[in-house]
């Protein structure tokens, strides 16, 4: 059991970096080359959206960025089970 709850806290913690630092580096993008608005969703689950305005630019971060390091956890947990079996 403690293999398990290990398993998906460092895949939890893995996609939960990644998936942010990949938010950012989206965001960063859409400022640098000017575009007005960026949205990245999954279905209607929203991970980030960047809008520019006459008053200047704000970023959203969705739920979606919650969800998938738990999906990511989730996953990592049922793989090290299935490779612990005998």
């Amino acid at each position: 059991m403690r293999t398990l709850v290990t398993t998906f806290a460092l895949g939890a913690a893995v996609v939960g970096v990644l998936v942010f630092v990949g938010a950012l580096a989206v965001v960063t993008l859409a400022d640098a080359s000017g575009r007005s608005d960026v949205s990245v969703a999954l279905g209607p689950l929203v991970l980030l959206a960047f809008e520019r305005g006459p008053r200047g630019t704000g970023t959203t971060f969705g739920p979606a960025l919650v969800l998938l390091p738990l999906l990511g956890g989730a996953l990592n947990a049922v793989g090290a089970a299935l490779l612990a079996r005998d």
